[in-house]
């Protein structure tokens, strides 16, 4: 039997923790049947920092199964620690309630124990230092502040499960399904991964966040100037802009408009405007039947091409693909 720990945090994500136990369950249902086995194949416990109740992120209260200190797991899983979007000054704070953790997940780690995370678990793991040397991933929308707090630890936010061996980082909130599907697969087997997924009618293991990311201009910083040429940037997307131009609006000189705009934004000019015409598309493209060719004359392209190899690269999938999965307006709208 593979021992399975689930740590719920203070505000986790609740529908997780107790997604992650039902899906161990039916592992052990599908599991049993062929081979006609009696012992289950997981037994996986719910467990909290000092053995108390929890309140998650929508309220519900998550309660522990078990004692933190009367099991020793085989794989521990870490799920959601912090929001995706809690401001960097309330990220110490939002993580001080797993500290007591971080000596514990060490010497799990010490023992062979595989440790996953889901979401903004990660942070958690990287706390801990156990993501040195580690190819990680987060919620997307986390990413950034994950590089600025961890710059020595690499950082894929495009894929949505990594598997280093010992560590393993699911992305998003919902993504604890397609980690499931890949822990029954690794610890149990491919047919039994395959049958839970039948059962929970699931479809096939999501490998990339990239489609679900959405643009978000940074613009907590103090240089007034590059926010100005924010702003403007964000009503002269479509138009044929240059560096030059956008250097005046923010009243500097070109290289030092380049230089600043990189530091207050972690973008360059051109890969600022390249993220807002990308952003207006997928919108034209949930929104409206409006044919691909508009669209990208609309966001300012003249080289379809060129626009469509770029959306590909930035958004995970071609434009035709982002519509059929995110589109909002049925065909008799068209």
């Amino acid at each position: 039997m593979f021992h399975v720990a689930i740590v719920a945090l203070p505000g986790c994500h609740a529908s997780g923790v107790h997604g992650i136990m039902d899906f161990f369950t039916v592992a052990n249902f599908v599991g049993d049947k062929p081979a006609g086995r009696r012992q289950p194949l997981f037994d996986c416990q719910i467990i909290t920092v000092d053995d108390e109740p929890v309140r998650g992120y929508s309220g519900a209260v998550v309660t522990p199964t078990i004692s933190r200190g009367a099991f020793q797991a085989d794989l521990i899983v870490v799920g959601s620690s912090v929001e995706a979007v809690v401001g960097a000054d309330r990220l110490d704070q939002a993580l001080a309630p797993a500290i007591p953790l971080h000596g514990w997940l060490k010497e799990a780690a010490a023992r062979g124990t595989v440790i996953a995370s889901v979401c903004t678990g990660s942070f958690i793991l990287a706390e801990a230092g156990l993501l040195d040397d580690q190819v990680v991933t987060t919620h997307w929308r986390a990413a950034p502040m994950f590089r600025n707090r961890y710059p020595h630890i690499r950082m894929d936010a495009d894929q949505l499960l990594v598997d280093n061996g010992q560590i393993i980082c699911a992305g998003g909130a919902s993504a604890f399904v397609d980690l499931c599907v890949h822990l029954v697969e690794r610890f149990a087997s491919p047919s039994v991964a395959l049958a839970c997924s039948k059962m929970l009618v699931l479809d096939g293991r999501r490998m990339e966040q990239t489609p679900y990311m959405a643009f978000y201009s940074q613009k907590a910083h103090q240089d007034d100037a590059i926010r100005k040429a924010q702003t403007w940037l964000e009503g002269h997307y479509a138009d044929p802009v240059t560096i030059d131009e956008i250097a005046v609006v923010a009243g500097l000189g070109t290289r030092t408009f380049k230089r600043r705009f990189k530091e207050a934004t972690g973008e360059t000019p051109i890969g600022y405007l390249q993220h807002l015409r990308i952003e207006a598309a997928k919108h034209l493209l949930e929104s409206s039947r409006e044919q691909t060719a508009r669209i990208i004359w609309s966001v300012g392209y003249e080289d379809a091409s060129s626009f469509r190899r770029l959306f590909k690269r930035m958004a995970g999938c071609t434009m035709e693909q982002y519509r059929k999965r995110f589109s909002y307006v049925s065909l008799s709208a068209a």
